[in-house]
């Protein structure tokens, strides 16, 4: 790419030892990329990126988020999880989910849904959905267990 690299090693204050590379025929110095290999254990062999410890591959060009102090206050306000929803969200599903399973043991408690039940746990939240549903299908349960016998 830059033709013949050379390297030569020093080490920093802490020990470890930092290559640092000649490229482009001794005109350009630049570091080694402190990145490791999960595979090998071995250190990175590129030059890293311009004002940087890492190379390309390993992080050097990826911004890290918000500079500025509005900034990181406004991703803080966000309470995102992972980008895609928040805290919120999760926790609207999470109600959803159990709405549909007290419906669903209902529906088939009384004889209205037949067949194969959803698959998987129940929802944690069950309780807390449809409370005045819920204590009717008990009085309904403890009626016919009455009548039965």
């Amino acid at each position: 790419m830059f033709g013949r690299v050379q390297h030569f090693t020093k080490h920093n204050i802490s020990g470890l030892t930092m290559t640092t590379f000649l490229t482009a025929g001794g005109r350009i110095a630049c570091k080694q990329c402190e990145g490791t290999s999960r595979r090998t254990k071995e250190r990175c062999k590129a030059p890293a990126a311009k004002n940087k410890s890492r190379c390309r591959f390993h992080g050097g060009r990826k911004l890290s988020g918000p500079k500025t102090i509005e900034g990181r206050l406004r991703c803080a306000a966000a309470k995102t999880i992972h980008g895609r929803e928040t805290r919120e969200a999760r926790s609207e599903l999470r109600i959803a989910s159990a709405r549909l399973a007290v419906l669903e043991s209902i529906g088939f408690a009384i004889g209205l849904l037949r067949g194969t039940k959803t698959r998987g746990r129940r929802p944690d939240r069950m309780g807390e959905v449809y409370p005045e549903l819920q204590a009717m299908y008990q009085k309904l349960v403890i009626e016919r267990a009455e009548h039965s016998t």
